[in-house]
């Protein structure tokens, strides 16, 4: 029982040590800078929304798939996960995907006068937030990542932020302030934990 209990607590660490490259809050953050910085992206360029909320969430991807290919998998090695664990993450998938989703429709709706607003807040936008933590809290189990907990409530505020400096500095620019601020934050995060990592974990083909 001891050895078992042993090996799975192994697991959990070698497991855990794959989100601290950073590479996840860097993701997260960018999907959230994403919101801050597409209506002034579609201002400037006459891109419509979607697609430039689109291609940045494509430049996002491939930062993330490319840094675990060439940054975390060559300093870590692949290790093989129990089919609970790769359960997990298939449920992690869905649950971002579905919430990526819902927070784009969420976030179009709320930028109309089609829901209604409680307060300085659109309805829309309490449930991009309640949406936004709830999500994140799944992740933050499947994945055994603690800082996600935070970051569910990093999503959540934002958009309550951005509605509430509408009323100060006006549309568009209130995104840049609301997700703005808290995506700079998780970027930080994340590049500072991707530092450390490749610190502690150099490439065996770069070590002479």
């Amino acid at each position: 029982m001891t050895k078992k209990i042993n090996l799975k607590e192994m697991e959990k660490k070698a497991w855990q040590s794959y989100h601290q490259d950073g590479l996840w809050d860097i993701f997260l953050g960018l999907i959230l800078l994403n919101f801050g910085i597409v209506p002034i992206l579609e201002e400037i360029t006459g891109t419509t929304y979607l697609l430039s909320y689109i291609i940045i969430l494509v430049v996002a991807f491939i930062i993330f798939y490319g840094g675990k290919k060439y940054i975390t998998t060559p300093r870590l090695g692949r290790a093989g996960f129990s089919t609970e664990r790769k359960s997990k993450t298939k449920k992690t998938s869905i649950v971002l995907t579905i919430s990526v989703l819902l927070g784009l429709i969420v976030f179009i709706i709320a930028a109309t006068d089609i829901l209604p607003i409680i307060g300085n807040i659109h309805f829309g936008a309490i449930v991009f937030g309640i949406n936004a933590i709830i999500v994140f809290s799944l992740m933050a189990y499947y994945l055994d990542f603690n800082r996600l907990y935070l970051y569910g409530w990093f999503f959540g505020a934002s958009i309550v932020l951005s509605e509430i400096s509408q009323n100060y500095v006006g549309y568009t620019y209130d995104n840049i302030i609301g997700f703005g601020l808290f995506a700079g934050i998780m970027i930080i995060i994340g590049l500072a934990y991707l530092v450390r990592f490749i610190q502690k974990y150099p490439n065996p083909s770069e070590v002479v």
